[in-house]
């Protein structure tokens, strides 16, 4: 059974969100009230998922964080914090594999990251990793002062200094500092660590602020499409209410531009995988364009396995945008998993949205060894038979 492990040093929190968490019962509980506790427990049994306060007694969130990015790159984290979260001006990897939790939540919210989290990791998406955007805000919020090293896959190792929360230098090969300061601040699939702040090193020579590096603002308040702080967990005092009421999607998967998305390893070249995508549309379009059942879609597009935006759209599409059609429907894609997995349907693989208007199909398609999975997008007009369009891509090569 997957592990989840909760660090808090509020030993009344830590009850409370382990009597909820429980009662899913889809996932081994384990808490910690510090952060050293905390470690212990990691370098003995890894765990699926890590949701930490910001704050924790004897070690903080981002000495938890750096242990993870170097011993387990690969495992979701959720920080929950209780003074506000960064919004992110542009849609950058929020969230890859790092997650901030505004306080107070119900725990229904916690169960959904989770959930999310752990769809994550099985499908294989954890080669991303945590991305530096995300992981800055943190810096800001716990005003550290030190030398951050970080390294990141396929790119040299570089450094950034903090006083008090503010970034004052950085160094990298032989860019300048703010090209430097840049450069990092950019870079996914990092892990680092940190040391104390040089003597040489307290000058500030970088001139951009942290949170402009991040593209990020802090927010106290709710956005109006975001659930309202509850003071009572789920599962609390509250009687009778079913986890479905307060299972709220929460996006964990990368939103990215294709053209800012770095090459998986191995994966090759970018163009060339690029190409093979549209080849994949190309063929899809032929097939469908030959039956008079068929010849009514609308749109077909081509995804990678976790819906996140690197999208081929076929030429002759008339609506949606693909890009704002994939981020409303990975909330769908990423829950369905587990969803499948507890009324013993096994693995996902097709989806289909049903309007008056017609039927939006999602197929994973069959790829050569070695690739990345794929999905298929085909949306179906009234007069089209989204069935044989489904039969259809079900046999696609």
């Amino acid at each position: 059974m997957d592990k989840v492990l909760i660090v808090d040093g509020d030993e009344a929190f830590l009850e409370q969100t382990k009597a909820g968490l429980e009662k899913v019962r889809q996932f081994q509980v384990l808490t910690a009230a510090d952060g050293r506790q905390a470690l212990s427990l990691l370098s003995k049994q890894p765990v699926s998922v890590l949701a930490t306060d910001i704050e924790t007694p004897s070690l903080d969130a981002l000495e938890l964080l750096s242990y993870m990015s170097i011993n387990h790159p690969r495992t979701p984290c959720i920080v929950m914090t209780d003074q506000g979260k960064p919004w992110f001006k542009k849609r950058v990897n929020q969230q890859s594999f790092l997650y901030h939790l505004e306080k107070p939540f119900q725990v229904g919210s916690l169960v959904s990251a989770i959930f999310v989290g752990l769809n994550l990791r099985d499908e294989g998406a954890g080669a991303q990793g945590m991305n530096m955007a995300t992981l800055l805000p943190l810096l800001e919020m716990q005003q550290k002062t030190c030398r951050m090293k970080v390294k990141a896959a396929g790119k040299r190792m570089g450094f950034l200094y903090f006083e008090n929360g503010e970034i004052i230098d950085a160094h990298c090969g032989d860019m300048s500092v703010q090209e430097a300061a840049a450069q990092i601040a950019s870079w996914n699939r990092i892990s680092f660590s940190f040391s104390d702040l040089p003597r040489r090193r307290t000058r500030r020579r970088v001139k951009t602020k942290l949170m402009d590096f991040a593209e990020a603002t802090w927010s106290t308040t709710s956005k109006p499409d975001d659930p309202k702080p509850a003071s009572e967990a789920w599962g609390g005092e509250e009687k009778g209410r079913s986890f479905e009421e307060d299972f709220e999607v929460i996006e964990l998967v990368e939103e990215i531009e294709p053209d800012q998305q770095e090459p998986e390893p191995g994966a090759g070249d970018a163009a060339e995988a690029a190409e093979n995508c549209r080849d994949v549309v190309k063929q899809i379009a032929s097939i469908l364009e030959q039956s008079e059942e068929t010849r009514d879609f609308q749109m077909i597009a081509v995804v990678d396995d976790r819906l996140t935006f690197q999208a081929l759209q076929y030429e002759g599409a008339k609506k949606p945008d693909t890009r704002t059609l994939t981020q409303k429907l990975a909330p769908f894609f990423n829950t369905s998993a587990p969803a499948a997995k507890i009324t013993g349907l096994g693995p996902v693989s097709g989806l289909t949205l049903h309007g008056e208007n017609g039927v939006l199909v999602l197929q994973e398609l069959a790829v050569e060894p070695g690739q990345s999975p794929l999905w298929s997008l085909v949306l179906c007009g009234p007069r089209c038979n989204w069935y044989f369009v489904k039969t259809c891509l079900e046999s696609l090569i």
